[in-house]
């Protein structure tokens, strides 16, 4: 697998966890969550996952973004903001899985529940700009292109390291001071 063959929108298909035993159940956010990974040909991330239904929940919502970079069978985010402050500053590594137009992600949960770290597996699926994910389940439209074509070159041997340039956020906070002044 190529970073150019995942770059692209991604929606959420599962999200489970594997017990001491082998067998899966549904992870945190319950049977049906839903959720859009995206992955950027310049090297960004953003995961957002929610709970759906009725059901009540300790986590309904999971969210980070920052940068990506894959290494054979290795997808490391490096997270930058996230719901879980707890999580912002980390590397998430994971095993990575790309059969057609679905994405697999593995790794052990940030949090140990009960204990121990539990595997988690979540299965994604190309997201189609005309509003048809790759399964063929009609979803809201998305403008993004969902495919690599026309991208720029990916360097994923390495995150980019750069400071924030503040310069726009500062010219517009002056800009914003001189006109309620």
């Amino acid at each position: 697998m190529t970073p150019e063959e995942v770059v692209g929108v991604w929606r959420l298909a599962s999200y489970t966890e594997v017990g001491e035993d082998g067998g899966t159940v549904a992870g945190p956010l319950g049977e049906a969550p839903a959720g859009l990974l995206i992955y950027t040909a310049d090297g960004h991330v953003a995961v957002s996952m929610m709970k759906t239904g009725d059901a009540p929940a300790l986590e309904t919502y999971m969210g980070y973004s920052g940068q990506w970079r894959l290494a054979g069978d290795r997808m490391t985010h490096r997270v930058q903001v996230s719901a879980h402050p707890r999580m912002a500053g980390t590397e998430q590594i994971r095993r990575v899985a790309l059969d057609g137009e679905t994405l697999s992600l593995r790794g052990t949960a940030v949090t140990p529940v009960g204990g121990r770290a539990p595997e988690r597996v979540l299965t994604w699926r190309r997201a189609k700009p005309d509003g048809i994910a790759a399964d063929g389940i009609a979803t809201d439209r998305i403008a993004a292109d969902g495919t690599a074509s026309g991208s720029t070159a990916i360097d994923s041997t390495a995150f980019d390291n750069t400071a924030f340039d503040s310069t726009a956020s500062d010219e517009t906070a002056k800009q914003q001071e001189k006109e309620t002044h």
